[in-house]
């Protein structure tokens, strides 16, 4: 026979209170706790769901197989294999003639050009032995390497303000001597010259 609970003797019973279960054993490994703790249930279920569509993604659409291979990962790859060349020479052996045309322009014209581009479909002709690639047509891609200068192109006569502003002009692939104020007699395929004879 069970012996009478005394009453007096446990406080939880005396209120209509069940006593508490004994503490039990914490389940998991203390990462798994602390990344539960940390982060939630729900931020690590979706972690492991964006995680599973991503790498989804990458397998299955051309698009994202471009950015991981190409780009984060060839990138990734190319530093690793020039670990000890400088930035300019990364740049200069990645993108080639047009990295060493720009860095010209830079180093040849003030802060404050605005510099003249020939017609679009003159800057990726080939002159002499160098041709320009396709980027070169891109203002934000041309004005990131010759930054702080401006960039026009020869076909925005009358669509950019900054047009009337030109104090250089990009000879590209010959075409531009068209464009200064003054005859020149030594020309070269590839170079930057001032507009006119005041800004020389």
């Amino acid at each position: 026979m069970a012996k009478p609970v005394n009453k007096k003797k446990c406080p939880q019973l005396s209120k209509g209170k069940r006593p508490l279960p004994p503490p039990q054993k914490e389940k998991g490994t203390p990462v798994g706790r602390w990344l539960e703790g940390v982060f939630g249930i729900k931020s690590i279920a979706l972690a492991v769901v964006g995680g599973g569509l991503f790498f989804g993604l990458i397998t299955k659409d051309p698009g994202y197989q471009w950015v991981w291979n190409s780009l984060l990962k060839g990138n990734w790859d190319f530093i690793q294999k020039h670990r000890n060349a400088t930035l300019d020479e990364r740049n200069q052996m990645k993108l080639g003639f047009d990295y060493v045309f720009l860095s010209y322009v830079k180093q040849n014209t003030p802060e404050d050009a605005v510099i003249l581009f020939p017609l679009k479909e003159y800057n990726t002709e080939k002159g002499g032995d160098y041709q320009l690639s396709g980027n070169v047509n891109s203002r934000f891609w041309v004005t990131h390497f010759v930054y702080p200068r401006r960039v026009v192109y020869k076909d925005e006569q009358e669509t950019n303000p900054r047009y009337k502003d030109v104090t250089h002009v990009a000879i590209v692939a010959g075409h531009g001597y068209e464009d200064l104020d003054y005859p020149v007699t030594e020309r070269s395929y590839f170079t930057v010259l001032p507009k006119s004879i005041a800004e020389k």
